[in-house]
């Protein structure tokens, strides 16, 4: 076998029995596994099947002193990957058939980004180093990582500085760990370190203090710095837990934890934590089924024109249906749907959703309204936006005015180059453009100037205090002020009282929306609520105008 490997640099490493493989698995890692079958299987107490289950996870080549169909089917059953002729191995077959095995077990088991392993790798792992700790009564840890301020970095820089930032990071937690130890990427800016052979709970916060100090010093891209931390949650076999799914959960709860004090730190799981950490992680997994399995629906709420009180809008906002916990309001999902990274995903739903009900409303004959749908920060940076956008417009057969994307201001105003650029786009395509929550985000009016948009959203945090804080009153007629200046429309949002509407009448804004005139509607009382609305607000303007002529 070492003459068929040549020149080639293998250490190998030679056992004859399960009991030798399975201990020296316990503190190396191999990049495949050879097993000479007919030598093998002689022997006394070999299990095939024992043995290839410690090497799920490795690529595996048999040796066989004859070719016998029967027995090359079952091996590939039980997981080989290629079984070869010893007389056949010469003129570098076996060099080959080993390349071959380590190459496609690498692309199925190790993340194509960082080099590490995946997460069906890590569980096979963390499974068998829990039998092992559990044969020689060792304790062990997983440490549940997640980066602080990754998504700003990400959002700022670009995908490219993100994905540098991981690949460097990934090294860094690989540099704290031991050679026999795993580190592992889940996805995102998620990582699992999986520490072995401990002889005490402190050697595993040893490990977290480590990297909590390497991850958090700067990362230079190109002239740039970007700044990470770890929050890091740790849970331990047996004390805590005693499988790995269970071992996942609790590092995960209390790596929650660490980020609700702050981040840049550490905590070990305590059964205090069941409450609001472990609900999180549920409902974080429930999250993602229902964006898989739609189970989100669109309200409506009405927008305004307070000189003609027509309806001349309408503004989506979803809801979701969790099919045991009935509605969960957004103040709980949205946060988290940004948290998870899933808002990109959910908010392709919505617009779908949106184009979908328009198009429905129109086979139907219905009036055809504007719809606006608000767009998350990290779908605004994506490449293809504009391409998501036409993708459902066009599905839909819509013409592009009938969707307005609300945008935050400070969205737009992390790289207000590149959002000049997109909104352009956007606008050019004839897709309307409003920001979001304005007066919030600190914009330069030099940069509002230059971005194509049709419409400022006064936050209703300043709308909720206007007749009673002079400053909000300031802020709210500096807003219109500022909108009829850029020729762009205002919308006052979160009107709630008749003296709110007043003021706003008085200084001359002219849309509004909110619980005074009606709080979101399901699709099917759009047009019922619409007909209340008109009837209350369009003949008393009809009388006014009449009184005046």
């Amino acid at each position: 076998m070492l003459a068929a490997l040549g020149h080639v640099d293998y250490a190998v490493q030679r056992v004859r029995t399960v009991t030798e493989a399975n201990n020296l698995l316990s503190t190396r890692r191999f990049d495949a596994l050879l097993i000479d079958f007919d030598d093998a299987s002689g022997g006394p107490g070999f299990d095939l099947a024992q043995l290839l289950g410690l090497f799920l996870f490795l690529p595996t080549i048999a040796l066989m002193e004859e070719f016998t169909p029967k027995m090359a089917v079952q091996l590939v059953q039980f997981g080989a990957q290629d079984s070869l002729v010893k007389s056949d191995l010469g003129n570098g077959r076996l060099n080959v058939a080993l390349q071959c095995a380590i190459n496609r077990a690498h692309m199925a088991h190790f993340d194509s980004l960082t080099g590490l392993p995946n997460r069906a790798l890590l569980f096979d792992r963390l499974t068998h180093a829990i039998n092992q700790s559990r044969r020689y009564s060792h304790e062990l840890a997983v440490l549940f990582i997640d980066l602080d301020r990754f998504k700003f970095v990400n959002d700022t820089m670009g995908h490219e500085a993100g994905d540098t930032v991981l690949k460097t990071v990934a090294g860094r937690i690989r540099e704290c760990l031991r050679e026999s130890d795993t580190v592992a990427r889940l996805g995102g800016d998620e990582f699992i370190a999986l520490v072995t052979n401990l002889e005490q709970a402190v050697s595993a916060a040893t490990v977290a203090t480590k990297i909590v100090e390497s991850v958090s010093q700067p990362i230079m891209i190109g002239s740039n710095g970007a700044s990470v931390s770890a929050s890091i949650g740790i849970a331990l076999f047996p004390d805590d837990a005693e499988d790995a799914d269970e071992l996942m959960r609790l590092a995960d709860a209390a790596m929650y934890q660490s980020k609700q004090t702050g981040g840049e730190c550490y905590q070990f799981y305590r059964p205090d934590m069941n409450g609001a950490a472990l609900r999180r992680i549920g409902l974080g997994v429930a999250l993602q089924r229902a964006i898989r399995q739609r189970e989100f629906e669109l309200e409506y709420q009405p927008q305004i024109d307070l000189d003609t009180g027509q309806v001349v809008g309408l503004e989506a906002l979803v809801r979701w249906r969790h099919p045991e916990r009935g509605q969960i309001p957004p103040d709980q999902f949205i946060p988290l749907a940004e948290e998870l990274g899933l808002m990109t995903p959910l908010g392709d739903l919505i617009l779908e959703m949106a184009c979908m009900q328009i198009a429905e409303w129109k086979r139907r004959h219905l009036p055809v309204l504007r719809v606006a749908v608000n767009l998350s920060a990290h779908q605004f940076t994506q490449a293809d936006l504009l391409d998501h956008v036409n993708k459902w417009i066009d599905k839909a057969g819509l013409d592009a005015s009938l969707i307005e994307l609300e945008l935050t201001e400070t969205s737009i105003m992390h790289d207000p180059e590149s959002a000049a650029e997109i909104l352009g786009r956007l606008s050019a395509a004839g897709v309307r453009v409003t920001i979001d929550d304005f007066g919030t985000g600190y914009s330069s009016l030099a940069y509002l100037k230059r971005f194509p948009l049709d419409a400022l959203k006064i936050d209703r945090s300043f709308v909720r205090d206007v007749t009673e804080d002079a400053s909000d009153g300031a802020i709210v007629r500096t807003i219109i002020a500022l909108a009829r200046h850029l020729k762009l429309h205002v919308v006052a949002e979160g009107v709630e009282t008749e003296e709110q509407l007043e003021f706003l009448r008085a200084n001359s804004c002219r849309f509004a929306q909110g619980f005074y005139f009606s709080p979101a509607v399901p699709a099917d009382e759009v047009f019922s609520t619409i007909a209340r609305l008109e009837r209350q607000w369009l003949a008393p303007v009809l009388d006014d105008m009449r009184v005046g002529a």
